[in-house]
């Protein structure tokens, strides 16, 4: 049970690969928070406008997150084995598979975007005000997606291969930068919610010009010449393709499935402030889960990739009790949090933030659960057992999350309360079939020879 914290080789390096991306998403959480308060000041249907409009951008980022992670299977692995000719290889891929997704998502986003903001905003009173807020911010916002795009194809290789540091940094060259341009454009010249798309696509900026700058400064080997062929190796295209289609599937299939559950919760009138709220208080997991992701990918990956079958199985066990304990103490921060928070958020309604108070508290009290599901995800996903991920991913939320969602929001008149509870209280079982999976150890495995 605390075998995880008297191994100090271990410790050194968990802390050494995961501190840095912690403390940028930690980081990222308190401007961004800071950034919701902002447009929370200038009124209700702003924030539930730019809520919606996000739905469409947390669409298109976990479609590149998907094409990303299946090709970052192979550089965690083919980085143990100190092949740079092979990860030089598997970002070209990400490359070709990035920039064809822009071509596809761009026109989808700009023309068909406001009618998923009109989905979550026509049973709320103030419709045509949410619905115009949205669609204004997700326009200008869209532009980002290009810059986005590029920093994620840097900040991800650079975390697989160890090299944590810089995209930590340039998260909080975006995060601040984010955060002085909206306190800029949203009270200094009163432009609401289009200065905070304006900001963002500033910030987005940034961050993609640091880290290719740096990248070339410090020659790192994926990043200088990446173009002196453009071929990839038939088989290792052959791999590449098997494992990066399923977990776009799965991170498409799960950012779908998130949208439809809030979608269900949009049913009902007078929560999408709340269910607002919630979500930017789940950044505070999101700070230690990436931290713990990048950690499973590189310590598992690079032992499996260097056929340390043993110390990769061994890694697991640590990682699953620190997560455990970790996750316990987020649990009671948030929780403490949960009266504080809403009341922030000066033009919400009173009985939002009342509501959304209760709902930071029930998810403070599952948090360790969702953490040991997210253990065996990346655990699964480390060993290239991509069909295993889609399963406890996205066929939890086909089969157990949006059924139950639904049905509770539109079909009984169940306080949102009790429905969110139980909801959340999927996440047990989403956890049980995670460690079930663990077990199986069919994910113990070099996939580069």
């Amino acid at each position: 049970m605390f075998k995880c914290f008297k191994d100090k080789e271990f410790l050194n390096k968990f802390i050494k690969i995961s501190l840095p991306i912690m403390l940028s998403s930690l980081i990222s959480f308190c401007v961004s928070f800071v950034d919701n308060i902002m447009v929370g000041s200038v009124s209700n249907e702003t924030v539930s406008g730019v809520y919606a409009a996000n739905q469409v951008s947390y669409l298109f980022y976990m479609a590149v997150f998907g094409i990303l992670e299946g090709a970052g299977i192979f550089v965690q692995q083919y980085n143990g084995a100190k092949d740079e000719h092979h990860i030089k290889m598997c970002v070209r891929y990400k490359w070709y598979i990035t920039i064809l997704l822009l071509i596809v998502a761009l026109p989808i986003v700009y023309f068909l975007g406001k009618y998923l903001i009109m989905a979550y905003s026509n049973k709320d009173s103030n419709y045509e005000l949410i619905l115009e807020e949205g669609i204004n911010y997700l326009r200008i916002v869209a532009i980002g997606y290009i810059p986005g795009a590029v920093a994620l194809i840097y900040s991800y290789t650079l975390r697989e291969i160890g090299k944590t540091v810089y995209p930590m940094i340039s998260s909080l060259l975006a995060i601040f930068t984010n955060c002085a341009l909206n306190a800029l454009f949203i009270y200094g010249l009163d432009m609401g919610g289009t200065g905070a798309a304006i900001a963002t696509v500033i910030a987005r900026i940034v961050e993609c010009l640091f880290l290719v700058i740096v990248s070339k400064i410090k020659r790192f080997e994926f990043a200088n010449k990446t173009f002196d062929s453009f071929k990839i190796e038939k088989e290792l295209f052959k791999g590449l393709r098997l494992k990066t289609w399923p977990l776009f599937i799965n991170e498409m299939g799960f950012a779908v499935g998130m949208m439809l559950q809030s979608l269900a919760f949009s049913q009902r009138d007078g929560v999408l402030s709340s269910i607002s709220i919630v979500s930017t208080v789940s950044e505070i997991f999101a700070a230690f889960g990436n931290g713990l992701a990048v950690g499973i990918g590189v310590i598992v990956g690079s032992a499996l990739g260097s056929n340390r079958l043993d110390d990769a199985k061994d890694a697991n066990k640590k990682l699953l009790w620190l997560g455990t304990w970790i996750s316990l103490l987020f649990a009671v921060i948030i929780g403490a949090l949960s009266p504080v928070i809403p009341s922030l958020f000066t033009e919400v309604a009173a009985a939002q933030k009342e509501l959304a108070t209760k709902l930071i508290l029930v998810f403070s009290i599952v948090l360790v659960f969702q953490t040991l599901a997210l253990i065996s995800y990346f655990t699964l996903r480390a060993g290239g057992r991509t069909i295993e991920t889609l399963i406890l991913d996205t066929g939890s939320m086909i089969f157990l999350y949006l059924p139950v969602s639904w049905f509770l929001a539109v079909s009984t008149n169940i306080d949102m309360l009790y429905i969110f509870m139980i909801v959340r209280g999927l996440d047990i079982i989403k956890a049980i079939i995670g460690i079930y999976l663990l077990k199986k150890e069919r994910w113990v495995v070099n996939i580069t020879v």
